[in-house]
């Protein structure tokens, strides 16, 4: 199994599981840092499914993000590369990421830092709002409509190419 499949292969309560590890273990190294906020935890919200992908907000002491998780046979673009997906909020764009162990996902920064939060109630009312506000509330017969945009400019790294511009 490659480590591209890895993630994909989880079912996704096992799938919020390896996330959460993931930034728990991250916790630990930010501990220090001014950036942490000690008054939030690691969490991440169930996961939501749309096209061929899977969702999950989480909340850091040092961020937010949504993790965006490809079904098997997706194979993502090199770490740093920009990846659009078309969401029902519209465009959203994931820049592709590395655990530790090689499995690959995209994320997209909702708040960094998280000093704005005093709670963290607050902080995951405001991870599943996003959520829900990105996905909304999408049938089943929708699921296949998500499309993937990766930009080949910058792929290669010529900058923020767009199709709208013919770049």
């Amino acid at each position: 199994m490659t480590a591209d499949a890895f993630l994909s292969s989880l079912d996704d309560e096992n799938l919020v599981g390896r996330l959460a590890g993931f930034w728990r273990a991250a916790d630990s190294r930010m501990a220090g840092l001014p950036v942490h906020n000690p008054a939030l935890a690691v969490m991440v919200t169930p996961v939501r499914r749309f096209g061929r992908f899977r969702f999950a907000a989480v909340v850091t002491p040092w961020c937010m993000t949504i993790v965006a998780v490809a079904d098997t046979g997706i194979k993502l673009p090199p770490d740093g590369v920009t990846l659009r997906l078309e969401l029902p909020a519209g465009d959203v764009d994931f820049v592709v990421a590395s655990m530790d162990d090689g499995s690959r996902y995209g994320t997209a920064s909702l708040f960094s830092p998280m000093d704005e939060f005093d709670d963290q109630v607050a902080a995951e009312a405001v991870a599943f709002a996003a959520l829900d506000e990105l996905l909304g509330d999408v049938e089943s017969s929708e699921i296949e409509s998500l499309s993937v945009n990766l930009d080949r400019r910058r792929l290669l790294g010529f900058g923020r190419g767009t199709p709208e511009n013919g770049q």
